[in-house]
Protein backbone atom coordinates (compact mmCIF):
# COMPACT_ATOMS: atom_id res chain seq x y z
CA UNK A 1 0.00 0.00 0.00
CA UNK A 2 2.85 2.50 0.58
CA UNK A 3 6.44 2.66 -0.30
CA UNK A 4 9.15 4.29 1.96
CA UNK A 5 12.19 4.95 0.36
CA UNK A 6 15.51 5.02 3.22
CA UNK A 7 19.13 4.79 2.75
CA UNK A 8 21.55 2.35 4.30
CA UNK A 9 23.29 3.65 7.58
CA UNK A 10 23.74 7.11 8.37
CA UNK A 11 22.32 8.46 4.76
CA UNK A 12 20.07 8.73 2.65
CA UNK A 13 22.56 9.05 -0.49
CA UNK A 14 25.53 11.03 -1.29
CA UNK A 15 25.17 10.83 -5.02
CA UNK A 16 27.14 9.31 -7.60
CA UNK A 17 30.11 8.21 -7.04
CA UNK A 18 32.72 10.35 -8.72
CA UNK A 19 35.65 8.92 -7.53
CA UNK A 20 34.25 5.43 -9.17
CA UNK A 21 33.35 7.30 -12.57
CA UNK A 22 36.72 8.50 -12.96
CA UNK A 23 38.58 5.32 -11.89
CA UNK A 24 36.56 3.58 -14.11
CA UNK A 25 37.25 6.06 -17.02
CA UNK A 26 33.64 6.64 -17.60
CA UNK A 27 33.19 8.79 -21.08
CA UNK A 28 30.60 11.49 -21.65
CA UNK A 29 28.56 9.02 -23.56
CA UNK A 30 28.50 6.29 -20.86
CA UNK A 31 27.40 9.04 -18.29
CA UNK A 32 24.33 9.84 -20.60
CA UNK A 33 23.70 6.42 -20.91
CA UNK A 34 23.49 5.79 -17.61
CA UNK A 35 21.28 8.68 -16.99
CA UNK A 36 18.59 7.09 -19.78
CA UNK A 37 18.46 3.46 -18.97
CA UNK A 38 19.27 3.87 -15.33
CA UNK A 39 18.54 6.93 -13.19
CA UNK A 40 15.69 7.70 -15.60
CA UNK A 41 13.57 4.61 -15.30
CA UNK A 42 14.13 4.76 -11.49
CA UNK A 43 12.72 8.04 -11.04
CA UNK A 44 9.87 7.48 -13.27
CA UNK A 45 8.79 4.50 -11.01
CA UNK A 46 8.70 6.17 -8.10
CA UNK A 47 6.67 9.61 -9.94
CA UNK A 48 3.84 7.31 -11.92
CA UNK A 49 3.65 4.79 -9.02
CA UNK A 50 0.36 4.17 -7.82
CA UNK A 51 1.17 4.17 -4.25
CA UNK A 52 2.45 6.59 -2.17
CA UNK A 53 6.34 6.89 -2.15
CA UNK A 54 7.63 8.82 0.97
CA UNK A 55 11.56 9.32 1.32
CA UNK A 56 13.05 9.00 4.75
CA UNK A 57 16.15 10.95 5.22
CA UNK A 58 18.14 10.29 7.66
CA UNK A 59 21.76 11.54 7.30
CA UNK A 60 23.45 13.55 3.78
CA UNK A 61 21.09 13.63 0.61
CA UNK A 62 22.53 15.39 -2.25
CA UNK A 63 23.20 15.60 -5.75
CA UNK A 64 21.11 13.13 -7.64
CA UNK A 65 20.27 11.68 -3.85
CA UNK A 66 18.22 15.04 -3.13
CA UNK A 67 16.75 14.86 -6.41
CA UNK A 68 15.52 11.48 -6.15
CA UNK A 69 13.91 12.18 -3.01
CA UNK A 70 12.63 14.96 -4.71
CA UNK A 71 10.83 12.75 -6.46
CA UNK A 72 9.03 10.92 -3.86
CA UNK A 73 5.33 12.29 -2.66
CA UNK A 74 6.42 12.93 0.90
CA UNK A 75 9.86 13.56 2.47
CA UNK A 76 10.48 13.16 5.80
CA UNK A 77 14.04 13.76 7.74
CA UNK A 78 15.62 13.40 10.73
CA UNK A 79 17.66 16.08 12.85
CA UNK A 80 20.80 14.73 11.73
CA UNK A 81 19.71 15.32 7.61
CA UNK A 82 20.95 17.80 5.27
CA UNK A 83 20.63 18.78 1.62
CA UNK A 84 22.92 19.38 -1.10
CA UNK A 85 22.07 20.46 -4.22
CA UNK A 86 26.00 19.53 -5.19
CA UNK A 87 26.46 19.43 -8.96
CA UNK A 88 28.10 23.33 -9.73
CA UNK A 89 30.99 22.07 -6.86
CA UNK A 90 31.72 19.43 -9.95
CA UNK A 91 30.40 22.05 -12.57
CA UNK A 92 27.29 19.99 -13.62
CA UNK A 93 23.74 21.10 -13.74
CA UNK A 94 21.73 19.25 -11.47
CA UNK A 95 19.96 16.10 -13.16
CA UNK A 96 17.77 13.26 -11.31
CA UNK A 97 14.72 15.70 -11.95
CA UNK A 98 16.08 18.21 -9.73
CA UNK A 99 15.38 21.28 -12.58
CA UNK A 100 11.53 20.26 -12.42
CA UNK A 101 10.46 19.03 -9.51
CA UNK A 102 13.41 22.02 -6.79
CA UNK A 103 11.75 24.93 -8.39
CA UNK A 104 7.85 23.47 -7.79
CA UNK A 105 8.59 22.79 -3.65
CA UNK A 106 10.62 25.98 -2.70
CA UNK A 107 9.93 28.54 -5.38
CA UNK A 108 12.28 29.54 -8.49
CA UNK A 109 14.50 31.94 -6.45
CA UNK A 110 14.94 29.42 -3.98
CA UNK A 111 15.41 26.56 -6.36
CA UNK A 112 18.12 28.58 -8.16
CA UNK A 113 20.16 29.76 -5.14
CA UNK A 114 20.46 26.51 -3.72
CA UNK A 115 21.76 25.00 -7.37
CA UNK A 116 23.78 28.26 -7.86
CA UNK A 117 25.94 27.90 -4.18
CA UNK A 118 25.58 23.96 -4.09
CA UNK A 119 25.46 24.99 -0.31
CA UNK A 120 24.31 22.57 2.01
CA UNK A 121 21.42 23.08 4.17
CA UNK A 122 19.89 21.51 7.84
CA UNK A 123 16.58 19.69 8.09
CA UNK A 124 14.95 22.84 10.05
CA UNK A 125 15.91 25.09 7.26
CA UNK A 126 14.87 22.51 4.61
CA UNK A 127 11.49 22.32 6.73
CA UNK A 128 11.14 26.37 6.40
CA UNK A 129 11.64 26.27 2.91
CA UNK A 130 9.62 23.42 1.97
CA UNK A 131 11.92 20.97 0.68
CA UNK A 132 10.67 18.19 3.33
CA UNK A 133 7.23 17.80 5.33
CA UNK A 134 8.52 16.97 8.48
CA UNK A 135 11.13 16.86 10.76
CA UNK A 136 11.44 14.39 13.65
CA UNK A 137 14.02 13.53 16.32
CA UNK A 138 17.57 10.95 15.26
CA UNK A 139 16.05 8.18 18.07
CA UNK A 140 12.77 8.28 17.37
CA UNK A 141 12.96 8.72 12.99
CA UNK A 142 12.23 5.02 11.71
CA UNK A 143 9.02 4.48 13.91
CA UNK A 144 7.84 7.61 13.48
CA UNK A 145 8.45 7.53 9.45
CA UNK A 146 6.80 4.05 9.78
CA UNK A 147 3.80 5.15 11.97
CA UNK A 148 3.00 7.29 9.09
CA UNK A 149 3.32 4.94 6.48
CA UNK A 150 0.70 2.66 8.68
CA UNK A 151 -1.63 5.46 8.64
CA UNK A 152 -1.17 5.80 4.81
CA UNK A 153 -1.53 2.09 4.59
CA UNK A 154 -5.12 2.29 5.91
CA UNK A 155 -6.36 4.77 3.46
CA UNK A 156 -8.52 3.77 0.63
CA UNK A 157 -5.85 2.85 -2.19
CA UNK A 158 -8.03 3.68 -5.46
CA UNK A 159 -8.34 7.30 -4.07
CA UNK A 160 -4.37 8.40 -2.66
CA UNK A 161 -4.08 6.78 -6.19
CA UNK A 162 -6.37 8.76 -8.16
CA UNK A 163 -5.04 11.97 -5.91
CA UNK A 164 -1.57 11.74 -7.25
CA UNK A 165 -2.38 11.64 -10.72
CA UNK A 166 -5.07 14.33 -10.23
CA UNK A 167 -2.81 16.32 -8.03
CA UNK A 168 0.19 15.62 -10.77
CA UNK A 169 -1.68 16.27 -13.98
CA UNK A 170 -3.30 19.37 -12.39
CA UNK A 171 0.21 20.97 -12.49
CA UNK A 172 -0.31 21.50 -16.30
CA UNK A 173 -3.86 22.69 -16.64
CA UNK A 174 -5.96 25.40 -16.78
CA UNK A 175 -8.47 25.23 -13.62
CA UNK A 176 -11.78 24.33 -16.17
CA UNK A 177 -9.59 21.13 -16.62
CA UNK A 178 -8.50 20.01 -13.33
CA UNK A 179 -12.37 20.62 -12.76
CA UNK A 180 -13.20 17.85 -15.42
CA UNK A 181 -10.21 15.84 -14.77
CA UNK A 182 -11.55 15.73 -11.10
CA UNK A 183 -14.53 14.43 -12.29
CA UNK A 184 -13.02 12.16 -14.45
CA UNK A 185 -11.32 10.52 -11.87
CA UNK A 186 -14.07 10.33 -9.47
CA UNK A 187 -16.40 8.56 -11.90
CA UNK A 188 -13.42 6.06 -12.12
CA UNK A 189 -13.55 5.29 -8.02
CA UNK A 190 -17.48 5.44 -7.88
CA UNK A 191 -17.72 2.69 -10.48
CA UNK A 192 -15.49 0.49 -8.29
CA UNK A 193 -15.77 -2.02 -5.37
CA UNK A 194 -14.03 0.03 -3.15
CA UNK A 195 -16.34 2.78 -4.26
CA UNK A 196 -19.11 1.41 -3.18
CA UNK A 197 -17.29 0.25 0.27
CA UNK A 198 -16.44 3.54 1.18
CA UNK A 199 -20.43 4.56 0.75
CA UNK A 200 -21.70 1.34 2.64
CA UNK A 201 -19.13 1.88 5.71
CA UNK A 202 -20.20 5.55 6.06
CA UNK A 203 -23.58 4.81 6.42
CA UNK A 204 -23.35 1.92 8.35
CA UNK A 205 -20.49 3.50 10.61
CA UNK A 206 -18.16 1.41 10.52
CA UNK A 207 -14.45 0.97 8.98
CA UNK A 208 -14.61 0.32 5.42
CA UNK A 209 -12.72 -2.93 4.22
CA UNK A 210 -10.33 -1.55 0.99
CA UNK A 211 -9.68 -4.02 -1.43
CA UNK A 212 -8.09 -2.17 -3.94
CA UNK A 213 -10.40 -2.17 -6.96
Amino acid sequence: RVVVVAGAGQAFSSGADIKAALAENISPDDAYQIMLETYTPTLLRIWNSPLPVVAAIDGVAAGIGLNLALACDIRFASLRATFSEIFVRVGLIPDGGGTFTLPRLVGMGKALELAFTGDSIDAEKALEIGLVNRVFPVENFENDVLNFANRLAEQAPLALAGMKRAFHLAQHLSFEEALKAEARFQKEIFQSEDGFEGFRAFLEKRKPHWKGR
